[in-house]
């Protein structure tokens, strides 16, 4: 079958642009879905990575309390039992997350008196040393440690006298880890001193991640056990990891065991969608962070851009193509229009049969004339040979054929032209091949130096154009590609320092900080020197500051960085008592007077670290009140709100001060008064939390303040609904 030199022409221009096009359109889309689908992993990596920091900055922070306790110990020699009971209850009065505190001597390694207190209430027939506080019933109590020694916590210390972080378990129906360490004394063991931990707090924290949309977290212990689980509560502390059924998930915990992070694609058990599920081994006791991301959630935004780069790509194609065939046919009319003429002289000398010659028997006379029409004829015979020749060659797509043969006159110009424009034809598409195949390896910087004339040279510069835009479109898309992993590397960077930040201030400024308050105070409790006295006193005052700025510090980065809490209903009245309770040492110290007359519960919905809202508020009013004067604390309920009041009679706040009172670090009246600078801060993101509002305005009494907080009430119309999860 014979396809003519025009449909050649065009079906080999708009063919070569459609392919460059469409590979093009391909690379672009496959490397804008890939960087798309990294971004996506990395960012379920650093959420993984960071949960999984937390938590292990969390153990080993209350592993060095543990510590703590046992290196005082290690150097304490005045072997009073009382003395080290007020330390163990001010460690966990001081540290609220703690269950409990204790220490187990062996026997008559304390003090050598075990008789002495044998069958004495607190103890046991041998009368050993081993007190243990705890807070298991809400309320701070003191019970005896009993049969510790059939327990890891005391029989791994003492065999390899070493820290010994327990693997989860359950005492007195409450799920719980034990932070053990040894007491070494002259390089002998002589017991243990620890705390406990309630694991509650991990599933309630745990449980309230997410990521993406429908996203959630899962905690196992280092033997793959369930401490936090949020469709399935009746598994905690009850099956494993592996009882899931799942290969991908078993082969996860098989990593944590080996401390290996990673991912799986699988189907969730609990929701049935396909997931994706990114682990990380927490280092302290090798126990397991887990991410569930729905797979469609992760790459939604992936499969967005693809959509919409399909879209344009394919958009470019289609215009690409009517522009390659529209310039294709501009250059074969040209070429239809040479062989025309072509065609024209050949049928004008086909119809002079030019393959017969003259007779030239003829009389010598007139000889000359049919040898003069036989030259004519063999004149004008190789030109159309020649030209047909050229023709067929060129119609087959070889562009290097010539003009062959001595012609004169017109036939020699013929001949010129035929091969000129063969030249320039071999020239163009010579060129225009190699800048399309550059282009198709992505190469543009190879360009169309030739255009030639007319309708050639708009072949030529359209296919310089789409060069051209294709070289920017590259350079474009290297740009974003480059922006967008910078813009990934300086957020990798930013969390990194603010993870470092909150590690630094909650451990290692907190460690050192509580052994200097525990030595300061048995110091304190033995020293008789008035002057060394007064001395150790203004050292934990200022070191207590510090801890209050830490915990303050830590508590503000804790709040700051979430963007929801779990809102149950609550006795606002109750809250507000055990606030009091809290602060009637300090009151006492002042002799202020706080009056809160009510006794009727007020139910608002709201998350328990509420309570911290109202011991910073009511102890700001003590500090700023005067001695000896008195702070009021009132509730007014409203239709969809209940409005807590705390009015105090100090000095009261400046107007151009009350809209910044609540920033950072801002106290208005230092005079006197010590703090972190962070409390209403804390105060104020915990209350944006809860959607409801917080401010300060005059006393109306006279002089002094009144700080407001305004909370959703509980009302009848709530009474048949689940708590809402903000």
């Amino acid at each position: 079958m014979q396809i003519p030199l025009r449909s050649k022409l065009v079906l080999a221009a708009v063919t070569g642009v459609l392919l460059v096009m469409v590979l093009t359109t391909t690379i672009t889309i496959t490397t804008q879905i890939s960087v798309q689908e990294e971004l996506a992993h990395q960012q379920a990596f650093e959420i993984t990575k960071s949960n999984a920091n937390k938590f292990d900055g969390d153990m080993r922070s209350d592993l060095a309390i543990a510590r703590s306790i046992s290196s005082t110990l290690s150097e304490y020699d005045s072997s009073d039992r009382d003395e080290i009971n007020r330390v163990l209850f001010a460690i966990l009065e001081d540290n609220p997350h703690l269950l409990g505190t204790y220490v187990s001597y062996e026997p008559n390694a304390f003090d050598g008196k075990d008789n002495e207190f044998a069958n004495v209430e607190g103890y046991d027939s041998t009368g050993r040393f081993a007190p243990y506080w705890h807070r298991i019933n809400e309320n701070i109590e003191k019970d005896y440690l009993q049969d510790c020694e059939n327990y890891d916590y005391y029989l791994y210390p003492k065999v390899f006298k070493e820290d010994m972080i327990t693997d989860p378990y359950f005492y007195d129906g409450i799920f719980m880890v034990s932070y053990a360490s040894p007491i070494i004394r002259d390089g002998e063991f002589i017991g243990v001193g620890g705390v406990d931990v309630s694991l509650d707090y991990m599933d309630e924290i745990v449980s309230q991640i997410t990521a993406f949309d429908t996203g959630y977290a899962i905690m196992t212990g280092s033997s793959g056990l369930i401490l936090s689980q949020p469709y399935n509560k009746d598994w905690i502390g009850n099956k494993t990891i592996y009882d899931y059924g799942n290969d991908e998930f078993s082969k996860a915990a098989e990593d944590i065991k080996h401390k290996k992070s990673g991912y799986v694609n699988t189907i969730d058990p609990d929701t049935g969608k396909e997931v994706v599920v990114f682990y990380e081994p927490i280092e302290s006791k090798n126990y397991g962070f887990f991410l569930v991301i729905p797979k469609e959630e992760m790459l939604e935004g992936t499969f967005a851009l693809r959509d919409k780069l399909i879209a344009i790509g394919i958009l470019s194609i289609f215009f690409t193509s009517i522009a390659a065939y529209l310039t294709s046919r501009t250059v074969t009319g040209s070429i239809d229009d040479i062989v025309n003429d072509f065609k024209e002289m050949a049928d004008s000398i086909a119809d002079g049969e030019l393959n017969t010659r003259a007779n030239t028997a003829i009389d010598e006379d007139f000889k000359k004339i049919p040898e003069g029409l036989n030259n004519i004829l063999d004149g004008v015979v190789l030109p159309v040979h020649e030209t047909t020749r050229v023709a067929v060659e060129l119609s087959k797509g070889h562009f290097d054929v010539r003009f062959e043969g001595d012609t004169e006159g017109e036939f020699k110009q013929l001949a010129q032209s035929i091969n000129y424009f063969a030249k320039l034809l071999d020239i163009i598409i010579t060129e225009s091949n190699e800048v399309l195949e550059a282009m198709e390896k992505e190469d543009f910087s190879r360009r169309v130096h030739f255009h030639g004339h007319g309708d050639l040279k708009l072949l030529t510069e359209g296919i310089e154009q789409t060069r051209l835009s294709l070289q920017q479109a590259s350079i474009d898309r290297q740009k974003a590609e480059q922006e967008l992993k910078e813009y990934a590397r300086k957020l990798e960077q930013s969390n990194e320092l603010k993870d470092m930040f909150t590690d630094i201030m909650r451990h290692d400024l907190l460690n050192p900080a509580s052994v200097i308050k525990g030595f300061t105070e048995l110091l304190l409790m033995t020293e008789e020197d008035e002057q060394t006295k007064l001395f150790l006193e203004r050292i934990l005052k200022n070191n207590n500051n510090l801890i209050e700025m830490i915990h303050s510090a830590a508590e503000f980065a804790k709040v700051e960085s979430s963007d929801e809490l779990e809102l149950k209903i609550q006795d606002i009245t109750t809250i507000i008592e055990h606030s009091m309770e809290i602060l009637t040492t300090q009151a006492s110290n002042k002799e202020i007077v706080i009056e809160f007359n009510e006794r009727e519960p007020h139910y608002v919905l709201a998350n328990p670290i509420i309570e911290t809202v109202f011991t910073n508020l009511i102890s700001n009013a003590i500090k700023y009140s005067p001695e000896k004067s008195e702070v009021i604390i009132e509730i007014k309920e409203g239709s969809d709100f209940a409005e807590i009041t705390i009015t105090d009679f100090g000095e009261g706040i400046k107007d151009e001060h009350k809209t910044t009172v609540f920033d950072r670090f801002k106290r208005v009246n230092k005079t006197g008064v010590k703090g972190s600078g962070l409390g209403l801060a804390i105060v104020k993101r915990t209350i944006e939390l809860h959607e409801g509002d917080v401010g300060v305005r005059d006393n109306p009494s006279g002089k002094g303040s009144v700080f407001f907080v305004k909370l959703k009430r509980y009302t009848d119309e709530l009474k048949d609904q689940t708590a809402k999860t903000y």
